[in-house]
């Protein structure tokens, strides 16, 4: 979907700017107060953890805000489409690593299923347009 394509994206790529940018300049400065010589308390890293995740379910939102402003009834098929198949995926990944884990084939499992969604998210877009 370009830019052009619907008057919804405009506004929505701007969210996206503006919520990427939070996320950087949060994560980076929480990464630096964790390396102080003395790090912070327990519930000023708990805040920390928050307000980093804020910036990602935001993105989740802006997601979910272009589905109700895209006026065009296809588009918003395909978009729709495009989230069903992110999120199918991200709960498969996340099913078979837990089974691994049942079988004590492994430890641990991702820890940043928001950003196996979101990757996921862009790679069905083409995935979906191409089977539209």
């Amino acid at each position: 979907m370009s830019a052009n394509a619907n008057p919804a994206m405009r506004p929505y790529f701007q969210r996206l700017a503006v919520l990427m940018l939070a996320y950087a300049l949060i994560l980076v400065g929480g990464k630096t107060l964790m390396q102080l010589p003395v790090p912070p308390v327990e519930s000023v890293v708990i805040g920390l953890a928050l307000l980093t995740a804020l910036p990602i379910c935001g993105v989740f939102w802006a997601i979910f805000r272009l589905l109700s402003e895209i006026d065009d009834e296809y588009q918003r098929m395909l978009l729709a489409k495009q989230v069903l198949l992110a999120t199918a995926v991200t709960l498969c990944v996340s099913t078979v690593w837990q089974f691994l884990k049942v079988y004590d084939l492994l430890i641990e499992g991702p820890q940043w299923f928001g950003a196996i969604w979101l990757a996921m998210f862009g790679l069905a877009a083409p995935i979906v347009r191409w089977r539209a």
